[in-house]
């Protein structure tokens, strides 16, 4: 209750700014059992903040993730957002759903449910049918086309209770649009219907624009932008976000952090993708201290060398983090680190839903938020500090073996 009184409360600093500044909060997923190594506690929780979003859509509820995966057993944290989104339904919110169409074959309960209940439409997006390559990666969901939630977590059970996660919830009508405009080319292509207009030539020189502005909890305004990928299918008026996190390294000038769940520059082919892992060089070689933390699942024969490489730069340490099996057994594709995200100088922050490797980028539907300001990535470094400390945290020892746990 506390958790969802502090959310109520941030989303409310909404009504005391501008008609053009909006309000960002941070939210966070923390795995059962892990809460007093990686819990903030003045940071929401993920399922308290999904439920309180879907019961105040008053209109319309769009909802974008590579996949739904409701608990297995009821109650649970899933199952309450979903059978909320299905109450607000009954109640004429018009509802729709765009989920990845190879994944649905492995998790179809939702999209076969919805497709056939009043006000409620689900639809499936193959990217390689219709751009030619990629998944829709994305997730989260805008509510009455005026606040958005947007992070690593996608619409699984275990994300809620058994990942370390990073999200943000948005109130900015100019950045809600942004994302609106993506979500419609999204389900154009899924429907088989008239796409909006694309940007005719999309460039690789970043552009921090268009530029919003957002009010963060402690009062402090930054400056926002989204983005996304892949460059083939962006709206016109939304830039790539590959060039801008690039421009954000290049930028740093005494701390570059990142988090994601896997780091792979390599290719199937045997090449190299170099564009994050230069910028990455590029930073420690200017003397910037690079502290990198990747997820266990990284720790995979074909990922490993090019994670060896960095971890013996002069100015960069990697740390995977092992986060311990629940006390109630195993539990598949869970119990992992999951967020995405690059700070730099504790001034800018990428929050996005890609990991380290050229398909994220280059061919699969991901979004990103990108914020500047004094301020803008306190949160961000709070939550990085929290699984760089813990006993989770193992340096990565150029010397060493290692082997990836189980997943499944």
């Amino acid at each position: 209750m506390a958790r969802t009184l502090l959310f109520l409360g941030l989303l409310g600093l909404a009504s005391l700014a501008t008609a053009d500044v909006g309000t960002v909060t941070f939210v966070e997923s923390v795995p059962l059992g892990t809460e007093a190594y990686l819990d903030l506690p003045d940071l929401p929780q993920a399922p308290d903040v999904w439920l309180d979003l879907v019961r105040g859509a008053r209109t319309s509820l769009d909802i974008f993730s590579f996949y739904v995966s409701p608990d297995p057993d009821r109650p649970g944290p899933l199952r309450a957002v979903l059978d909320a989104a299905e109450a607000r339904a009954r109640d004429g919110v018009e509802v729709r759903l765009l989920i990845d169409a190879k994944f649905a074959r492995t998790y179809p309960e939702t999209h076969e449910r919805w497709s056939a209940l009043p006000h409620m439409q689900s639809r499936l997006l193959d990217c390689e049918d219709v751009w030619g390559s990629g998944v829709l990666h994305a997730k989260g969901m805008i509510i009455d086309g005026r606040r958005f939630f947007l992070g690593s977590q996608n619409w699984d059970w275990r994300a809620l209770v058994h990942i370390h996660e990073l999200g943000v919830v948005v109130e900015q009508h100019d950045l809600a649009a942004d994302l609106e405009r993506i979500y419609a080319v999204d389900w154009a292509y899924a429907g088989g219907e008239e796409i909006p207009p694309l940007a005719d030539d999309v460039s690789d020189v970043p552009d921090f624009a268009p530029v919003r502005r957002l009010a963060l909890p402690d009062g402090r305004v930054c400056d926002a932008v989204l983005a996304a990928s892949p460059p083939r299918a962006l709206p016109a008026g939304v830039p790539w976000d590959l060039p801008l996190l690039i421009d954000q390294i290049d930028n740093a000038t005494t701390r570059v952090r990142l988090q994601m769940l896997s780091y792979n520059p390599g290719e199937r082919d045997g090449g190299y993708w170099d564009v994050l892992d230069a910028a990455l060089r590029r930073a420690d070689a200017r003397g910037c201290e690079v502290q990198i933390i990747l997820s266990n699942w990284s720790k995979r024969h074909f990922m490993v060398p090019y994670i060896k490489s960095l971890s013996v730069l002069p100015h960069t340490e990697v740390r995977f983090t092992n986060i311990p099996e629940w006390s109630g057994g195993f539990i598949p594709f869970a119990r992992v680190e999951h967020a995405k995200y690059v700070t730099c100088d504790g001034q800018a922050v990428w929050l996005g839903t890609s990991n380290g490797s050229r398909d994220y980028f280059e061919q699969s539907r991901n979004i990103s938020l990108f914020l500047r300001g004094a301020g803008a990535a306190d949160a961000a470094d709070r939550f990085f500090e929290a699984s760089w400390l813990s006993p989770y945290a193992e340096t990565v020892d150029a010397c060493a073996e290692y082997e990836p746990p189980r997943r499944q």
